[in-house]
């Protein structure tokens, strides 16, 4: 082998040898053995005693513990009620009857209990966290010694949402912060090694965390090799619908997900629809975000400055999401929020920031908030797929007028050899040539592809088959096969446009785009400790994955199949791509069994991700836009 070649080799091979040796040396020096998990009739068992703490005495005697089993030292109980921590309360002992009778003991004398309404007693959820384990944090491992960057030990050690962190002194444990007091207390996630990768977070606020043990512990200060990891065995009460059933196991504080089938998708898709409807303004403005884990909600009134921080492109891209549900679902309930939503769209227009006419005459218009100064093609591009996937559902034009007007501005915005521009001064009247930003130009392909179904006008027919081919030939290179940007909306045209432009090229370059996506797709049995995240999309065993990308990634995927499907070659890997994506984000959908630790109405939302507990529109619109796609054939077979 030459030099060359080696070199070569070694470039594509060293990495990812490097990144697998580090993962090794991490997992063997720190990861804490899963915990020998209780049974069903043990959690019913341990859980009794604190029911009976909470709910009184019966027949003036108090419930003893019944369960016979050796912990590592210690029992945290958690008593939730209106997705708040109203209880904590630790107890310790050598058997877990021991430390669950000292805790109902507290729970019996804890104020945050006894303050609470005899029904919010009722339906409150315990949690139980049983430890049963511990390992070291980080400090003092050769791999880091002899890498000497500060804190990436803190980075790496710790395994986000599984384990907690607890302090020592002269051998005793003193105080404990549970995996999920890590995340409500934002404490996970937040280092930023690259600040143009905001996104790009990991590992722990150590400094935090030491602050808030001695808080607990009542001590002047902590050192870092007194702090330790654990693991715990969790578990929490039903709902009080289900109260009679055993406690459901938590694994990253969630319990297990529902089954995959088109009825579960179908309304879970609707509960999705449901939860924006509740979070849209009589203005026609969404509720932008909403943090259950602090029950903060974003103003829906506000229009600029920085505290609105609200987005014109996700605006239309949720509510094109409750016209599709509408189209597939036809439920009532849905189409006066989408009325309501299109009306703040005409609203904005009627302050006449970017109305006028092309240099033909044409009228043209395009969205832009009011506190906006630059137009973006997103924004418009979204704005009309909402608009033609209403008139697809209800067949009336009467929102015709202003999408034309918006695709009008679209196709202006198109160059000659089918790319576009992304940004438009209305003022000056000019669009900015240089600017590129993600998306855009894939929305406006599908934007084009959309007015083509509702008008047969083969204008949009010839913009969009041109747009796709700028889009899809921009890898025409050496290593164009390699690696693939944000595609999703690329491969969602591709498939809308197949009845006017049945190119093969456009399924081949998305089935590529799917190969490439599924070498991110964590598998069971990947990586030790985190099953969970199968069908999710990451980047490395020690970062939490996002949400977010399970939806848009799994809605260009099932266009990807449809497209493969219309040709006559759908690709069965690239179904159960989209099958292991849905099994993942079904389960991080709040439902009644996991919002035990929601605050506010939260039923349907999507979280950033597993430690992230922050809900926004966006969020909810892929992934639940990829569940009402897939119920309609995940059923059935090629």
């Amino acid at each position: 082998m030459t030099g060359r070649r080696l070199a070569v080799v070694l470039v594509w091979t060293l990495p990812s040898l490097v990144f697998l040796a580090a993962t090794a040396i991490v997992y063997r020096a720190y990861r804490i053995p899963p915990p020998d998990r209780l049974d069903d009739a043990e959690r019913a068992a341990a859980m009794a005693p604190l029911r009976a703490a909470i709910d009184g005495p019966i027949d003036g005697q108090t419930q003893p513990c019944t369960v016979r089993r050796g912990v590592a030292g210690m029992v945290a109980v958690t008593v939730w009620a209106g997705g708040r921590a109203v209880a904590r309360v630790d107890g310790q002992g050598d058997e877990l009857c021991t430390a669950l009778d000292a805790a109902a003991t507290q729970l019996r004398a804890s104020p945050g209990i006894a303050a609470l309404r005899p029904s919010d007693k009722a339906s409150s959820r315990i949690q139980v966290d049983v430890v049963t384990g511990t390992g070291p944090l980080g400090h003092g491992n050769w791999l880091f010694d002899r890498l000497q960057v500060p804190g990436v030990g803190d980075m790496l050690a710790i395994n986000s949402g599984l384990e907690g962190i607890g302090a020592e002194v002269d051998g005793k444990t003193v105080a404990v912060l549970l995996p999920h007091e890590l995340v409500t207390g934002k404490m996970l996630a937040a280092k930023k090694p690259s600040a143009a990768l905001q996104d790009f977070a990991m590992g722990v606020d150590l400094d935090r965390i030491r602050t808030t043990l001695q808080a607990r512990a009542k001590v002047s200060s902590l050192e870092p090799e007194q702090l330790f990891r654990f693991r715990t065995d969790t578990f929490v009460e039903p709902p009080t619908s289900a109260r009679g059933a055993p406690p459901l196991q938590l694994y990253r504080g969630n319990v297990a997900p529902p089954p995959l089938t088109a009825e579960g998708l179908r309304k879970a898709a609707l509960e999705g629809g449901q939860y924006l409807v509740r979070h849209m303004a009589p203005n026609g403005r969404y509720i932008y975000e909403h943090d259950v884990g602090t029950g903060a909600k974003s103003d829906p009134r506000a229009t600029g400055g920085p505290s609105s921080a609200y987005s014109m492109p996700r605006h239309a891209g949720t509510t094109y999401f409750l016209a599709e549900l509408y189209r597939i679902t036809k439920e009532p309930w849905l189409h006066e929020p989408i009325q309501r939503a299109f009306k703040h769209l005409a609203e904005l227009m009627g302050n006449g920031k970017c109305t006028g006419r092309l240099p033909d005459g044409t009228p043209m218009d395009c969205v832009m908030d009011r506190s906006e100064r630059i137009a973006t093609l997103g924004s418009t591009a979204l704005a009309v797929v909402a608009l033609a996937e209403y008139q697809r559902a209800t067949g009336s034009t009467e929102y015709l007028p202003m999408a034309t007007k918006f695709a009008s501005f679209i196709l202006w915005m198109q160059r000659e050899d089918g790319s576009f521009r992304h940004r438009y001064d209305p003022v000056a009247k000019r669009a900015d040539d240089e600017a590129q930003d993600l998306y855009y130009s894939g929305e406006a392909a599908l934007a084009l592809s959309r007015m083509w179904v509702i008008t047969q006008d083969t204008r949009y027919a010839h913009a969009a088959t041109r747009a796709l081919h700028w889009l899809v030939d921009w890898y025409d290179f050496f290593m164009g096969g390699f690696f693939y940007g944000e595609e999703h909306w690329t491969c969602i045209a591709s498939e809308a446009a197949f009845e006017f432009a049945p190119v093969p090229k456009f399924r081949d370059f998305c089935h590529g785009y799917g190969a490439f996506l599924r070498d991110q797709q964590t598998e069971v049995g990947e990586h030790p400790d985190q099953d969970d995240w199968a069908g999710a999309y990451g980047f490395t065993p020690f970062l939490v994955p996002y949400n977010t990308p399970a939806g848009s990634r799994t809605e260009a995927m099932i266009s990807s199949y449809l497209l493969g499907r219309h040709h006559g070659t759908p690709d069965a890997a690239v179904r159960g791509q989209v099958r292991a994506a849905l099994q993942y984000v079904l389960g991080q959908q709040i439902r009644p069994d996991n919002d035990f630790a929601v605050i506010g109405d939260g039923a349907g939302g999507m979280p950033g991700s597993p430690i992230d507990r922050n809900i926004r529109i966006d969020f909810v619109q892929h992934v639940c836009s990829a569940m009402i796609r897939a119920s309609e054939f995940i059923d059935r077979g090629d």
